[in-house]
Formats: C-alpha cells, sequence, structure tokens
C-alpha cells in the first residue's frame, strides 16, 4: 500500500505527456525488462478471471495477456489493461513484432476485470490478430502507462508461423508395370481436413487424396487426426521417369513438395549372353538372365537360328547373379551346346517376358562354322640334310593337339603331335626335320581331323629350292698304333645319297689322297639314321719327320656348291726308335708273389710307352700294366720260391732290353691268426630299391671303403646280409623292412660292391665275400637252388678274374625264425647242389645248451641238428661264422661241435665271430658284445677242448645297418 505523503506528492506534480519517439524508448526500456517469453508455434490461452490479489495498484498499468498464438495467416492476441492513474480510461496496448511497432486500444467489454477491480470498469479488454508471414517471428505486448509510473510488458514470445502443408513420402519405387507411392500430408490451417496431394509424372499431373487413416501421424500431430494418408500404384511405361509429390495448400501458405526423383522403369527381362561361340560340332550359347516382374522365375530363353526356333530354361545355379541380384536369387544360369552343320548361321537368344515388358533380344550374332583343322606353315629352312619345317595346327572341335601330317613333293614323310609351346599358338606348335635331297620341293603340312568336319583340313605349302653340301668332321690325327705313318679319323656324309662318299687327304702341298668314307660308325648312324653307318674313314698317310698341316675336305656327290673343307690340324711327325731301358727294377716279396715297381725310361724312343711287361722267373708268370703305372703286382707263384723279375718298355716302335730286378724270396701265407683278428666290416643291405647309377654308384663306394679299412697280412671274410627269399616275385625282401628287390637289381649291385672292393683291396689282403638270406621267408630246396643260381654263381662269375676274392653264398639260419629245421635242411641241400661256391652259416643256437651236447634248442630244432647244418652236411665246404652277441653263444658252439664229434663226425670249421655292436648302435634297440670280446670268447672256447683246438681262427667282422 503506497503511504499517502507519497501518493500526494505524485499528484501534485502531474507528468507530461509523452512524445511518440519518447515512448517508444521508453517502451523498449521496459522491454529489456523482466517479461515473460512464449515461444513455439502455437501458444495456448491462458484465461483466467482476473483477481485483487494478482492486480495491485500501482503507477504502472495492470494487465495480462490471455492469449499470444499461433492462429491461420499469423497470430493472435488477446488480452486486459488498465492504469490505476486513470482507472476507467482506456489503455494503449503496442504490439511489438520484430521490431516493428503498432498499437490497439484496451476498450473492449469485460464485465470479469470490472468485477475483480472495482472502479475501474468493464471496458479494458483488448483481442486482435495480425498476419504475418511465415517463419519466426519476435511478439512482445506492453501496456502504455498514462500519468505516473511506467509502460508495463504483459508478455513476450517467440512464435513461428506454419501455414504451408506438412508431410512425408514414404516410399517411391518401382514395381512390376509401374511405380508405387505412399505417405501423409496435411494444412496446419485446417488440421483435421483431408487435403490433395498432387502427383506430377513426367509434367503430367494426377491427383491424389490424403485421406487414409495414419494412427502415426495422429500420435505425432494430435489437433490433425489420422485420415491424412495417402498411397497409390501407377502403371507407367518402361522408361525413365521424373516424379514429384506435391501437398496442395488451403487458404494462407503455399504448395507443399514432399519428394522429387527420377525413377527407372523396367519390366523387360534383364541378363547377358556370355558366351555365343562355336563348339564342337555346332555352338554353344550360355549366359543368364530373369525378369524384374517376376525374379524368381525360371525364363525361358528363345534361340532363333537361321528362322528356326529352340529354347532352354534359365534355371542353372549362378551365385554370382544371386550376390548381384539377392531378390532374383542365383538360379538362372543358362547353358547349351546346339549340333550345327558348317557354313553360316544367324543365332539370336531372346529372353521371354514374363507379365508387363516385353520379350529382350539379349544378343544376335552370324557365326561361320568350320570343324576342319588349320595348318599354318610358318618356315621352311634349309638344313645340312633337308629342311626345317616349323608352323601350328589346331582343331576347332579340341583343345588337345592334333597330329600333322607332312610330305615333301607329294609323299609323306613325318607324322608328328603338334604339341610345342610358346608363342600366339601356344600347345599346337610342331617342329619337324626332313631329310631331302638337292633340287626344288613342295613342302606340304595338312591337320589331320578329330572328330566334326568333312576331312582332314586344307594343305598348307611352300616351296624350296636346295643346294646340298657333304658334311662331316676331320677328328683326329694321330701316329698309327705299330706304325711310323699318321691315321686320320673322321666321318663324312653328302645328303644327296646314302653311299659312302670321298674324302681328300692333303699332307702340306702333296697332292691330296683319295679315301672312301666306308668303314661303320653307328654312331653317326644314330644321329643320321636316313644314311645308314658306312660313312667313317680312317686312312693312313705317310710324312716325313717334323711339322705337318693335315687337312680333309669332303667331296661333293651332285647338286651341292662344292666340296667342303672338314678342317686342318697340325701335327708334329716323328719316326720313333724303342725306349731305353726302365731304371730302378724292385722287388717286394709277398704271400706267394710280389710288388715290383721301377722309374720310367730314360727315353721313350719319340713314342709314349704304352704298356710294361713284368716276368717272374722261375715260372715265367707275366703281367702287363698301362704304360702310364710304375708299378705291379705278380701273384700266382709258389711260396717259399726265390724269384727275380725283368721289366721291359713297349712302344710303337718295339720293346727296350729288360731291367731286372734282385731276388727275393716269396712268403708262404698269411700267418696263422692267434691272437685277435682284425675286426672287418660287414653290413645289412637296406639302403637299395633297384640298381639305378646312383645305387651302383654308392654299392661301388661302399665296397671301396670296406678294402681299404682291410690292411694286408690277414685274411678277412665280410657278410653282406641281404633278407628273405620271396620266390613268387622273384627277389629279396631286405631285412627289417618291407622293401622289394629284384634278383636282376641285387646281383648289379652286388657286383658293384665287388668291383669297389677290388679297387681298392690291399695287397696280401684275401677275402671272401659272403651274400646271406635267412630262413625267416620262403625256405625250400628250391629256393637255396635258386639263390645258387640266381644270386651268388654271378656274382662269382664276375670276381673270376679279381685275384685274392673269393664268393661265397651264406645263410642266417636261426631255431627262432618261421622255417622249421626240415624246410631249412632242404634249403641248405638245394643251394649246395646248385653251386660249387662255398657256404657260409652265420645263423644262431637260440635255446641250446652251452654246458651239455646233444639237447634241445628252441621250436624243435636240436644240437644234433644245427651240427649238420653249420658243418656235417658239408665239413669241406661250409665256413661256420656263428652269432656272438652275449656270453653264452661261444660256450653253446662248443658244445654243437662236441655233439658232433661224440658221433665220429668232424668238428665244426670256425672261422671266426660275427657280432652286431654297430648296428645295434644305430638301431638304439638291441645288445651285443664287441669284435674283440666276441672274438676272445670264440677262440677261449675252442682252446679249452682237446678235440676242438684250432691253430688259427682268422674272421672277426661286425654288422653295420645301411639304411
Amino acid at each position: 500500500m503506497i503511504p499517502p505523503r507519497t501518493a500526494a506528492r505524485q499528484h501534485a506534480r502531474p507528468r507530461k505527456p509523452l512524445s511518440r519517439t519518447r515512448f517508444a524508448r521508453r517502451l523498449l526500456a521496459g522491454l529489456l525488462g523482466t517479461s515473460v517469453i512464449v515461444s513455439g508455434a502455437v501458444v495456448a490461452s491462458v484465461i483466467a478471471a482476473p483477481t485483487a490479489h494478482a492486480a495491485a495498484e500501482t503507477d504502472s498499468p495492470n494487465g495480462r495477456v490471455e492469449a499470444l498464438k499461433v492462429v491461420p495467416g499469423g497470430v493472435a492476441i488477446s488480452g486486459w489493461t488498465f492504469d490505476p492513474n486513470s482507472r476507467t480510461t482506456a489503455v494503449t496496448v503496442y504490439l511489438w513484432i520484430d521490431a516493428k511497432l503498432s498499437g490497439i486500444r484496451a476498450d473492449r467489454y469485460r464485465p470479469d476485470v470490472a468485477a475483480a477491480f472495482p472502479g475501474v470498469g468493464p471496458n479494458h479488454g483488448f483481442a486482435t490478430t495480425r498476419l504475418l508471414p511465415e517463419g519466426s517471428h519476435r511478439i512482445c505486448v506492453v501496456a502504455g502507462n498514462i500519468g505516473a509510473g511506467a509502460n508495463k510488458t504483459l508478455a513476450c514470445a517467440t512464435l513461428t508461423v506454419a501455414d504451408t502443408p506438412r508431410g512425408r513420402v514414404d516410399r517411391l519405387a518401382t514395381v512390376p508395370g509401374g511405380m508405387t507411392i505412399a505417405g501423409w500430408a496435411f494444412d496446419p490451417d485446417a488440421p483435421t481436413r483431408s487435403i490433395t496431394v498432387s502427383l506430377y509424372i513426367d509434367t503430367k499431373p494426377t491427383g491424389l487424396l490424403a485421406d487414409r487413416p495414419r494412427p502415426d501421424v495422429a500420435a505425432a500431430y494430435p489437433g490433425a487426426g489420422a485420415y491424412h494418408g495417402f498411397a497409390a500404384t501407377v502403371r507407367l511405361p518402361e522408361g525413365q521417369h521424373h516424379v514429384c509429390v506435391i501437398a496442395a495448400n488451403i487458404s494462407y501458405g503455399a504448395n507443399k513438395r514432399l519428394a522429387c526423383a527420377t525413377i527407372t522403369v523396367s519390366d523387360t527381362p534383364i541378363g547377358r549372353v556370355e558366351r555365343l561361340a562355336q563348339a564342337p560340332g555346332g555352338i554353344a550359347v550360355s549366359g543368364w538372365t530373369f525378369d524384374p516382374d517376376a525374379p524368381r522365375a525360371v525364363l525361358h530363353v528363345y534361340l532363333y537360328i537361321d528362322t528356326k526356333l529352340s529354347g532352354i530354361l534359365a534355371g542353372r545355379p549362378r551365385a554370382d547373379i544371386g550376390a548381384a541380384y539377392p531378390a532374383a536369387g542365383p538360379n538362372h544360369g543358362f547353358a547349351t551346346t546346339i549340333r550345327l552343320p558348317e557354313g553360316q548361321h544367324r543365332i539370336c537368344a531372346v529372353a521371354g517376358n514374363v507379365s508387363y515388358g516385353i520379350s529382350r533380344t539379349m544378343a544376335c550374332k552370324t557365326l561361320t562354322l568350320r570343324y576342319t583343322p588349320t595348318t599354318v606353315l610358318s618356315a621352311v629352312s634349309p638344313t645340312t640334310t633337308g629342311v626345317r619345317v616349323s608352323g601350328w595346327s589346331s582343331d576347332p572341335d579340341t583343345a588337345s593337339a592334333t597330329l600333322v601330317r607332312v610330305s615333301a613333293d607329294g609323299r609323306q614323310l613325318a607324322q608328328l603331335t603338334a604339341d610345342d609351346r610358346g608363342g600366339s599358338h601356344s600347345g599346337h606348335n610342331f617342329i619337324v626335320f626332313l631329310t631331302l635331297k638337292s633340287g626344288s620341293h613342295s613342302i606340304c603340312a595338312v591337320g589331320v581331323n578329330v572328330a566334326f568336319g568333312t576331312g582332314n583340313g586344307p594343305a598348307a605349302c611352300r616351296s624350296v629350292t636346295l643346294r646340298l653340301n657333304p658334311f662331316g668332321r676331320f677328328e683326329s690325327v694321330s701316329r698309327a698304333a705299330g706304325s711310323v705313318k699318321l691315321l686320320v679319323r673322321g666321318w663324312a656324309i653328302d645328303p644327296d645319297t646314302s653311299s659312302p662318299i670321298k674324302v681328300a687327304i692333303r699332307v702340306d702341298a702333296t697332292a691330296p689322297i683319295l679315301a672312301t668314307a666306308g668303314g661303320t660308325r653307328s654312331d653317326v648312324a644314330q644321329v643320321y639314321p636316313r644314311y645308314g653307318t658306312l660313312h667313317g674313314y680312317a686312312v693312313t698317310v705317310a710324312a716325313s719327320d717334323g711339322e705337318h698341316t693335315v687337312c680333309v675336305s669332303a667331296i661333293n656327290y651332285s647338286g651341292g656348291t662344292g666340296n667342303v673343307l672338314l678342317g686342318c690340324r697340325i701335327i708334329n711327325a716323328v719316326h720313333p726308335v724303342v725306349p731305353t731301358a726302365p731304371r730302378s727294377v724292385r722287388a717286394t716279396a709277398g704271400y706267394s708273389g710280389a710288388s715290383v715297381s721301377w722309374i720310367r725310361p730314360a727315353s721313350d724312343g719319340g713314342a709314349p710307352v704304352s704298356r710294361y711287361t713284368v716276368t717272374a722267373s722261375p715260372g715265367g708268370t707275366t703281367v702287363s700294366v698301362s704304360g702310364r703305372l710304375t708299378s705291379a703286382s705278380v701273384t700266382g707263384l709258389a711260396a717259399h720260391t726265390s724269384c727275380t723279375f725283368a721289366v721291359v718298355a713297349v712302344n710303337v716302335a718295339g720293346k727296350s732290353a729288360a731291367a731286372k730286378s734282385a731276388a727275393v724270396t716269396t712268403l708262404t701265407g698269411t700267418p696263422p691268426q692267434t691272437t685277435l683278428a682284425p675286426i672287418s666290416t660287414s653290413r645289412y643291405i637296406r639302403n637299395i630299391r633297384g640298381s639305378s647309377s646312383t645305387e651302383l654308384a654308392m654299392m661301388r663306394a661302399e665296397g671301396a671303403a670296406d678294402a681299404k679299412a682291410n690292411p694286408g697280412g690277414h685274411r678277412y671274410l665280410i657278410l653282406l646280409d641281404i633278407g628273405g627269399q620271396d620266390q613268387a616275385d622273384g627277389g629279396v625282401v631286405l631285412s627289417a623292412t618291407v622293401r622289394f628287390v629284384s634278383y636282376g637289381d641285387l646281383v648289379r649291385d652286388l657286383n658293384a660292391y665287388v668291383d669297389g672292393y677290388h679297387s681298392a683291396q690291399r695287397l696280401y689282403a684275401p677275402v671272401t665275400i659272403a651274400i646271406g638270406t635267412n630262413n625267416d621267408m620262403d625256405v625250400s630246396s628250391s629256393s637255396g637252388a635258386t639263390w645258387a643260381r640266381t644270386v651268388v654263381n654271378p656274382v662269382v662269375a664276375h670276381a673270376a678274374t679279381y685275384a685274392g676274392m673269393k664268393v661265397a653264398g651264406a645263410n642266417d639260419i636261426e631255431p627262432g625264425f618261421r622255417a622249421t629245421y626240415t624246410q631249412t635242411k632242404a634249403w641248405l641241400s638245394g643251394y649246395l647242389g646248385a653251386t660249387s661256391a662255398a657256404f657260409v652259416f652265420n645263423g644262431s643256437a637260440d635255446g641250446c645248451a652251452w654246458t651239455v651236447t646233444n639237447a634241445g634248442c628252441n621250436n624243435g630244432w636240436s644240437m644234433a641238428g644245427l651240427y649238420y647244418l653249420a658243418a656235417g652236411n658239408a665239413p669241406t665246404r661250409i665256413v661256420n661264422l656263428p652269432q656272438i652277441y652275449n656270453n653264452t653263444m661261444a660256450a653253446q658252439w662248443k658244445y654243437i661241435s662236441l655233439t658232433g664229434v661224440a658221433q665220429s663226425r668232424p668238428r665244426i670249421n670256425f672261422g671266426g665271430a660275427l657280432t652286431e655292436w654297430t648296428a645295434c648302435a644305430q638301431a638304439g634297440s638291441c645288445g651285443s658284445l664287441t669284435g674283440t670280446n666276441a672274438w676272445t670268447q670264440m677262440w677261449n672256447q675252442l682252446q679249452s677242448h682237446a678235440a676242438l683246438k684250432v691253430p688259427s681262427l682268422p674272421y672277426s667282422t661286425d654288422l653295420r645297418i645301411d639304411s
């Protein structure tokens, strides 16, 4: 409540009325004070009866804006106000809209205001509607002050005027035969009315009424209601169309473009012919197609061939089409081959239409079908003996190489497969060499027809004129053996004849010597088979001492350009004499032989020494060695005999004088082995599969290595343990493996081992090489004979010329193996009856006693039976080399030998001990005594009984695994 003094002072000093400019300034100042901001598209009116407590009397106007809202075309404003200083006077209400000022009088009849504020009267209401353009507007409502106080801002709001229709196109897409459209629209000026939506297709309008129920629109715009949806399907021709969707305006605002799009209506099938080409016997057509109107349907593909119609279904799986067109799926491929005659054909492939659209021609092509081969001659070039023909040939009915027939002058000379690679026709090229004579020739090539077609292809021909000269080689000129003349060697051919031709041999400037090149030269015939073998020459010509130039020419036969020089060589001819005698001949006595060495002669007499001969006296035993060597071994001499040795050098002129050694006395033989024997290497042969060059070289190397390890002055026995016999397949299965080797391959491998051993065998180190099988596979009299005849005997024959080497058969006979005693006994009899070679028993005494005689052994065998196999069957041909792998085995064999002695039979001929110390170390799965322990135990056991004592136990050998 205002105090009386203050009120009196204000009434006592009335203010001057404000000018319009000053009023506007004060109004703006008021607008910067506290105000109520109402913004939005629609502002709801807040209508309430005026109350005294809400409008306490002050000097400034009192009032309220009851409505400030958007209406069609603009905004509506209403309310009431009065000024306490002039209570019944109508106040001016100023409207500030986007910085533009207007005003209205608050003089409308409002009895509710009069009732709430007694004394002010009812005429204080205001209401107005202002047209505004679409968009956002800032509006303030200000009550103009009268007298004391200040203008009062009743309300401010930011309102958005939107009279243009609202809406959205939810779908605009093609469908079979046209397009479909759907969406919604309404006009805010008449939100519950259904409006027209214009559909412009290529500038042609069509009207739709947006009156379909759309509950989602009603939920988003409660004042609009639900009936504002639209949808339609429009039939359109194929092609591209521009479509716009426009919502028609009502009252204020303008039409609203909801969407525009360019669509392509395609009802005709789509697809592609990927191949339309010649195939064997006709054409091949393949591709894919489907109809957008029925994308999952399988279409008919019509093939028009020279006005004739046929068809196939496009239903083959095509995963790539399914991936590119998911709605269509993968089953739209087509492929077929159609038989057609040769000639020109017009082919069109048409995809059959479904529903809307028309059938689609996917491809048309004119093909000229030709099924006969095509052959091209790329080149026909002269060679030494004829022509080189090259070209290519192919048959359209196959991608494989085909045959070509090549002829000269109408006569077929070659048929070959055109399968060379490289160039533009890789896999179809050919090259052939024809042997021809001099003259003009027509060379033709014809491709051989494969399947379809009327016959072989047309001939491709070229002409060539040849002038062929003789050719050959001047290979050597040397001193003729046993002569002082020169020997000229080589060969010569004239392509115009298969008969021998003449060669001219000239020494320096002397007249040429004509000779016929008619000697046999199989090597030349292998390279030039057309001309036969008689084209070699080996001519002796006289020459004086000194340097000479020797030239050889081949004499032209007929059609060439002339004779051909084959070459010239220089030789220094000397007429030799016999060499002088070898020097410093020395002999070293050995066991029944000697080693003889010497120094080359001081002069070879003008010709190389071709050989040396060494002759022993007495006896006249002679050994010849190459002129490159200066030592020789002479064997086969009487033991304990005084001998001298004469050495003679030989060249082309004759023999030199003999040079003699001092006398030496030959030894009686290797001494008895009463101390530990040297341990040789025996082998489990498991490293061969056949008899390749690699395997033969490996076996030779092993033989040489074993020989080098065995020094002179001792005897040796080497066991090559092969494996079990496989009679049905004619070979062996290598021990402890499943590897099969034929008897033929085995013999070649064993011969290679023997050769290698001989190449490195020490002097006075005789060896027995035992070739062993076992009694664990095919064991019978016939298999024993086979081992002798097929394996042992061929190797015995091969080694027959190798001094100090014997070959024997062997068998790892064990009671624990699969063969019975009877079968094993039969095997041994078969072996001994089929060969004169010795036999080495290298088995075991499984389960036999080692303290008594004549007891049983494993598997029903007996000590008496083992005695028979190890000695009794043939005491002078069997050598026993028992397995001594542990500390009882030597004792077992002592009592087996005594078993025979007790029956008045000879003691077993023990050669020594067999161990597998190295093999067990390699395998890691067995045990064996060392060679030293085994030989010592065997020696001690034999020496322990008077009937068994031996003066020598020569052998000790240890097995290793060759794998």
